[in-house]
């Protein structure tokens, strides 16, 4: 029994009872009860039975003690009641990597945002298929902040077996999943990431995906990137759709607000009103080169602007980084 005392002195105090203490005095009611029994070998029976029992079920709390604890420090992170509390188990549920899929199950089914944000977050110290198969399944969450922690996830394994599975969620998902599966081949960085997302410059999309296309090569920033801009400049569709720089202004004005602060306004900028107009943006910033370029100008105009960065894309094109782009460039 000692051993098995320290065994479960991890569990909490209420279920190490219910475990160790709960089946033993039960047992021994039932033995003491049997002492006064004029039918002593019936109650040996159901002694030696309730015995077994008592061992069995100790011994299946053993062999699943890393199950329980797990899916025990999910639902601390779940009903935690202070922000140290929900760190701590946070941190042991990250701790257990592979072997915590019964808590992670149940964080990421959680209908609060905030819990399957903290179950992507401690997710990611998995590293199995089932692990992997649930980041890109959350991609498509309907929080933009699991889909963001998600595509962080996937990006940091840098596994190029996910590549398919990404350019399916372009071509065939949502413009949610479209948008998070563009981070995703943005972040992971390795070279079929990058030809992947040069690829998909040829793929036909609405305006809201080539916009997320086009901030992911942007950031890429190599000269592969910049020559799969140029197909999309003849695209005149409108798009509206804001920059990663606006959105994240978005995000961070009330917080400044609450704590009476106001964000720097932006320099004033021609907005990019159709996905050409965007990817030329892109572009300039790329090379550094502002050309002038509006889908509204004559094609001779719009060629010439092309054919500079296709000339700057060609001096350039054995570097991986265009190495001549300035470091802070203001929007053109």
């Amino acid at each position: 029994m000692p051993i098995l005392g320290r065994q479960l002195a991890d569990f909490p105090p209420a279920w190490a009872k219910c475990i160790l203490h709960v089946p033993i005095a039960y047992t021994m009611r039932m033995h003491a009860r049997r002492l006064g029994n004029r039918r002593p070998a019936a109650d040996n029976r159901t002694a030696f039975v309730l015995l077994a029992l008592t061992l069995a079920f100790c011994i299946s709390v053993l062999l699943f003690r890393s199950q329980l604890q797990n899916r025990w420090w999910a639902w601390k992170i779940a009903h935690a009641t202070s922000p140290t509390e929900r760190a701590a188990a946070l941190t042991m549920l990250c701790n257990t990597a592979d072997a915590g899929r019964w808590g992670l199950g149940t964080l990421l089914a959680d209908p609060r945002p905030e819990i399957r944000q903290y179950g992507v977050i401690a997710l990611q110290s998995a590293t199995t298929a089932w692990a992997r198969d649930r980041l890109a399944t959350a991609l498509g969450d309907p929080d933009p902040d699991v889909r963001q922690l998600a595509a962080f996830g996937l990006a940091r394994l840098h596994d190029d077996r996910v590549i398919p599975q990404l350019r399916a969620m372009y071509t065939s998902g949502s413009d949610v999943s479209a948008a998070a599966a563009c981070l995703v081949l943005q972040r992971m960085g390795t070279p079929a990431s990058t030809a992947t997302l040069a690829a998909l410059a040829n793929v036909p999309a609405p305006p809201p995906r080539r916009a997320a296309l086009i901030d992911a090569l942007e950031s890429v920033g190599s000269t592969s990137a910049a020559r799969a801009l140029l197909t999309l400049l003849d695209d005149p569709r409108p798009c509206d759709a804001p920059p990663p720089g606006a959105r994240i202004m978005r995000k961070l004005a009330p917080l400044l607000a609450a704590r009476g602060l106001t964000a720097a306004s932006a320099p004033a900028s021609r907005p990019a009103h159709t996905v050409a107009e965007r990817a030329a943006l892109a572009l300039a910033r790329i090379t550094g080169l502002r050309p002038g370029f509006s889908s509204d100008l004559p094609e001779p105009r719009r060629h010439a602007a092309a054919g500079a960065w296709r000339a700057w894309i060609t001096a350039h094109q054995r570097a991986a980084t265009p190495s001549s782009r300035p470091a802070d460039l203001p929007p053109p």
